[in-house]
């Protein structure tokens, strides 16, 4: 069979969509369809456009889609629809949501979908029925709707059976900024908020040491890479295998991953730290982690069921500088015991830490969370528009301050850590350390001298920008490389995140949605008027 895969763009401006980093479902799905013989490929918006002359000749179109993503997925369906080409949906928001999709595609997989995929298709081809297969949802000859039961998660063995996700089959996969891999499924943590335990559970599934090697050893001249993983560091045991045989292997790229801030500790109850993971992490080429911080208040932190204390934050932030490892702290504000002093709380908190860059985002009710249960039930649901869910609108009525406060309030706080002032001062002090450095690549390396010209012109080029850092890397060796993103890329970050913020900020919907929070009438008990207006 012909099947075209499709993993739309959101419609609003997205913090992830300068990443060019696509998320691995469809990469896999595409390599199990592949190996059986079907003709494949893959269509990722942020990296190139669907070719709808290409998907109206396929006998199958598959989409994969969050929340945020889901109506654009809904409206590519409908036109498949309208031309006849047959469409399967996946991902967390339909799996608690297959009636919803139902309306737009003829057949939705719940849960995970590898195993589901084959059986689809083999149905498709006649060849079976839709009604044993497990965790699928679609209409009956009669119209009716039928959910089948649901698919038990893959075990442990199962999943270490699986191939490693095909990139290649990505329309436009030369333009990704870094390799993504990923190593384990699931989060043994319970975070109210967070889905992946609903769509993954909490039992940690992990690809064999020697399968992910092999893999890293593919990529091995495509740049940095990405462990894709929930939770990268979850056996620590298994993390030092990984990053040992990594190191004798001489497979270094630099990398990054999200951890937990108690990684940092060999004993979380003395906290004394584990400097051999904190090697390990930096000698085989760790240069960011992205840390789920989440709040530097208590009460928000035990709200949100997360296990952790801001001693820990501020731990796990200064042994990742001691070993050369930059932080991306990433915080979720609108708790229940979140106020109008949160905002400048954690700026200062993020300063005082030193913290290199971070990711601000609202508390945000995805489908199937318990969070979204409750604030269902409660009343407080602001809008079920689900091109908003992707954090940086404010969806809930929070319980000490106005939607309007918590959204403006997010912003102002994003717009003081990534201020243009302490963005270049950052530069100017990372140069001046590095001034041997830069004038000995300045005299050495010559075809950065050649190059340069046309280096400086992507960089004043708004639509050039992205592929800098690609034109950088061809250019110089690799040593100079490495160092010279050891010097640019914090403030690099950070004169993005400003970009960004100013770029969401002229959005129409985002323009548009703020107003609409600001006319919103505040409710009774908050007292005082809310800041900002």
């Amino acid at each position: 069979m012909k099947i075209r895969l499709i993993e739309p763009k959101a419609p609003t401006l997205n913090v992830f969509d300068q990443a060019l980093l696509p998320r691995l479902g469809l990469p896999l799905l595409g390599r199990i369809l592949r190996d059986a013989g079907h003709d494949v490929r893959i269509y990722v918006e942020t990296l190139a456009p669907v070719d709808w002359s290409d998907a109206a000749s396929a006998d199958l179109v598959g989409f994969s889609a969050t929340s945020a993503t889901v109506p654009a997925a809904y409206a590519m369906a409908d036109r498949c629809r309208r031309l006849g080409v047959p469409t399967v949906i996946g991902g967390s928001h339909v799996t608690f949501l297959a009636d919803e999709a139902l309306e737009h595609c003829d057949l939705v997989v719940r849960g995970e979908g590898q195993a589901a995929i084959l059986e689809v298709v083999a149905a498709l081809r006649g060849e079976r029925g839709y009604a044993g297969i497990a965790g699928l949802s679609y209409r009956d000859a009669s119209g009716s709707v039928r959910h089948n039961p649901p698919r038990p998660n893959c075990t442990q063995e199962e999943f270490a059976a699986l191939p490693a996700p095909d990139v290649s089959l990505i329309v436009g996969h030369e333009r990704m900024t870094n390799v993504p891999i990923m190593t384990q499924w699931g989060c043994p943590f319970d975070c109210d908020f967070c889905g992946v335990i609903k769509m993954f559970g909490r039992k940690v599934r992990a690809r064999a040491i020697g399968d992910v090697l092999d893999e890293l050893a593919s990529y091995r001249d495509r740049g940095s890479v990405f462990f894709y993983d929930d939770n990268f560091v979850v056996n620590k045991a298994r993390t030092r295998e990984l990053l040992r045989t990594m190191l004798d292997r001489g497979l270094t790229p630099r990398w990054s991953a999200q951890v937990r801030a108690e990684v940092v500790y060999k004993d979380k109850r003395t906290r004394e730290l584990d400097h051999e993971l904190l090697a390990l992490m930096r000698d085989s080429g760790c240069r960011m982690v992205y840390c789920g911080f989440e709040s530097v208040d208590p009460a928000t932190l035990a709200a949100y069921n997360k296990h952790q204390d801001v001693e820990t934050i501020r731990d796990a932030v200064r042994a990742f500088h001691d070993y050369g490892i930059s932080v991306h702290g990433m915080f979720v504000l609108g708790s229940d015991a979140d106020d109008r002093r949160t905002f400048a709380q954690t700026v200062r908190f993020t300063r005082r830490n030193r913290i290199d860059t971070v990711q601000f985002m609202m508390l945000t009710p995805c489908p199937g969370t318990a969070f979204a249960e409750r604030i269902a039930s409660e009343g407080r649901l602001l809008s079920r528009d689900w091109s908003l869910y992707d954090g940086h609108f404010c969806l809930i009525q929070p319980a000490k301050m106005t939607p309007y406060e918590l959204q403006v309030g997010t912003h102002k706080a994003l717009a003081q850590f990534y201020s243009l002032g302490r963005s270049l001062r950052i530069l100017i002090s990372n140069l001046a350390r590095n001034l041997p450095f830069l004038l000995g690549m300045m005299l050495h390396e010559r075809s950065f001298r050649r190059r340069l010209p046309r280096i400086v012109w992507m960089s004043l080029a708004p639509s050039r920008r992205v592929h800098v850092f690609n034109e950088l890397g061809k250019t110089l060796s690799p040593a100079a490389w490495q160092r010279l993103q050891d010097v640019l890329v914090v403030p690099v970050l950070r004169l993005y995140g400003l970009r960004h913020l100013r770029q969401w900020a002229r959005q129409a919907k985002a323009r548009a949605y703020v107003e609409f929070l600001r006319r919103l009438p505040q409710p009774s008990g908050l007292g005082g008027a809310p800041s900002g207006r």
